[in-house]
């Protein structure tokens, strides 16, 4: 093909014929500039379909990391509110008025669980992933604000949880340096032994410790609890919106 045409340039060319020549000349450009043109349109479809099928896939996979994650916080809240039920109960019972130092002392040593229900947004390869790879930013701005409020609710949540049970386990070991549990692992959990623990001690200093470490955990639960409230809020505002994506396509 490249040989013909330059043919027809000689040959007009070598007749002499320029005007003909500059015709042909502008023609043959305009048929450069329509296939670079096409090619362009054919590349710019193409880069098109790709992002397309990126945005569904991920959309695909957003759904299911964020459906796992509302999942996770009902789970994650029934195991609070049923342990947040037994501390408030407790609290009631502390704070009776005609309350004495031994039914503090049974409530301590015998009813209370000193384990606490953990809180971790571990699930997030996915937005990570979109992170890494740029491709967040093939959705639309006002979605991807959206995306990233509800994985920084996550994160913050997550950094709450941290801090406060770090403090949590700070008031729990300042308890059991000098008191202890009836289920624990240790040696003598009943018996004689196990009440001479318990004749000997500062109330006082009893109280102050139960009521720390017991407060502690009251607060742990209050502060994640209301995180994982605003993340699932967010889950639930995103949801449809990436369902959309799908269905209108």
């Amino acid at each position: 093909m490249i040989k013909f045409f330059r043919k027809i340039r000689q040959r007009l060319l070598t007749e002499n014929k320029f005007s003909k020549y500059l015709l042909y000349a502008m023609g043959e450009i305009a048929l450069v500039m329509i296939g670079i043109l096409l090619a362009l349109e054919v590349n710019d479809w193409s880069e098109n379909k790709k992002n397309e099928t990126l945005i569904e896939n991920n959309t695909v996979l957003l759904i299911e990391s964020l459906v796992t994650d509302s999942i996770y916080i009902v789970n994650r809240k029934i195991a609070i509110q049923k342990d947040l039920a037994v501390v408030s109960e407790i609290k009631k019972r502390a704070t009776m008025p005609n309350v004495k130092i031994d039914t503090l002392i049974i409530i301590a040593r015998d009813e209370y669980t000193a384990g606490i229900s953990g809180v971790n947004f571990a699930n997030q390869t996915t937005f990570n992933t979109m992170l890494v790879s740029g491709e967040i930013n093939l959705f639309d701005k006002e979605l991807i604000q959206e995306i990233y409020g509800v994985y920084n609710d996550q994160e913050l949540t997550t950094l709450l949880w941290d801090n406060s049970f770090q403090r949590y386990t700070e008031a729990l070991r300042d308890y059991r340096r000098r008191y202890t549990f009836s289920g624990q692992a240790n040696m003598v959990t009943k018996g004689p032994l196990f009440d001479k623990i318990w004749d000997t001690i500062d109330e006082v200093d009893f109280i102050v410790k139960f009521n720390h470490m017991a407060g502690s955990k009251i607060l742990v639960y209050n502060q994640t609890g209301g995180g994982m409230d605003k993340v699932q809020k967010g889950i639930n505002e995103l949801l449809p919106k990436l369902r959309k994506i799908l269905t209108d396509d």
